[in-house]
């Protein structure tokens, strides 16, 4: 009985595979060289990025130590100067590390940068703009260095988590995968995406261009209010 059982079980399905065949075929990335590296390359550039940006924002605790921002304010220098001066410092930089680590990435890995290179760059562009901005909120609200290190590891670390830059978000909880969205690494990770698998348009990238734009704007206003409040520059 067992092997009768058998014996019609497989005809069944060999019956079923001639009536339906089904193929998988995949529509978006179907012609990405490097797959692997190219979904894997933006979850960790956005990371090391992150704390790259907030080691440099908490440089501002030993630039007041020094006395640097006296000298400076006995010059027509405001702290308005002094704050967008440390932003466009860190987005430059911010920017710099990460074009040399997607270029990095084509040599070593084969990810196609060059014929997606100017829309990359302004992904890496806002996106360094976000992460200056984090860092920036984490100094404006610690009262030293440390303070603000630790702080800054331990955001990062819950935002790559949650963002996806670990681990696929697909195979998370639904509410994961929501929450996820508030993150600056997820949106940041959605545009190397975007650029680099689906090879998107500028026209295409505005929405996410838009969420990140919005994110270092909301942030870096709460940055510069608590700057002005706190006793940095005295």
């Amino acid at each position: 009985m067992p092997a009768e059982t058998t014996s019609a079980n497989g005809t069944g399905e060999s019956l079923l595979s001639q009536l339906v065949k089904i193929e998988t075929v995949q529509v978006v990335g179907a012609e990405v060289k490097s797959p692997v590296a190219t979904n894997l390359v933006g979850g960790w550039a956005i990371q090391f990025l992150l704390f790259a940006l907030s080691a440099s924002a908490t440089s501002l605790f030993r630039e007041r130590d020094a006395g640097i921002f006296q000298r400076l304010m006995a010059s027509p220098v405001t702290r308005a100067h002094i704050l967008w001066g440390k932003f466009c410092c860190g987005a430059a930089l911010g920017l710099l590390q990460l074009l040399v680590l997607f270029f990095a990435g084509s040599v070593l890995f084969g990810i196609e940068v060059w014929p997606h290179f100017l829309p990359l760059l302004v992904v890496c562009l806002f996106a360094a703009g976000a992460c200056t901005s984090f860092g920036m909120l984490h100094a404006a609200f610690a009262p030293n260095a440390e303070a603000a290190s630790g702080l800054a590891t331990f955001s990062i670390l819950l935002m790559s988590a949650l963002g996806g830059a670990w681990f696929p978000l697909s195979l998370m909880p639904e509410f994961i995968q929501q929450l996820a969205r508030l993150t600056l690494v997820y949106w940041s990770m959605e545009g190397f995406s975007a650029v680099l698998w689906a090879g998107r348009s500028f026209a295409q990238l505005l929405p996410i261009l838009g969420v990140l734009g919005g994110i270092t704007a909301v942030v870096m206003s709460l940055a510069i209010w608590r700057f002005n409040r706190s006793r940095l520059f005295d």
